[in-house]
């Protein structure tokens, strides 16, 4: 796995810690969604972002549960790095004792 797709998903992290302790607003959902859509396509070789665009909804939705399923796959194979990955962002948005 790359340095980028590791980025990716510490900032997919961030966004479902972030959801977990306030609400989001529509910039935050927005980006929070293209960036899971980049994670789950990043799975895929075999389609980007554009490719994934323009296909049908179909298409598309086929794409996600294959992406979703070598995600989950992912986090199987790698639960301690995902743990810690899901640990460093929950500090991250914890607020700090001034």
């Amino acid at each position: 796995m790359t340095a980028e797709a590791l980025a990716l998903i510490v900032s997919y992290f961030l966004c479902s810690e972030a959801a977990e302790v306030r609400v989001l607003d529509r910039a935050e959902i927005e980006t929070c969604t293209n960036i899971y859509t980049e994670v789950k396509l990043g799975f895929l070789p075999d389609i980007d972002m554009a490719a994934y665009q323009s296909m049908t909804a179909v298409e598309r939705a086929a794409a996600n549960r294959r992406g979703y399923a070598a995600y989950v796959a992912w986090r199987a194979d790698n639960a301690d790095l995902v743990a810690e990955m899901e640990a460093d962002a929950r500090d991250q948005l914890s607020p700090t004792d001034s």
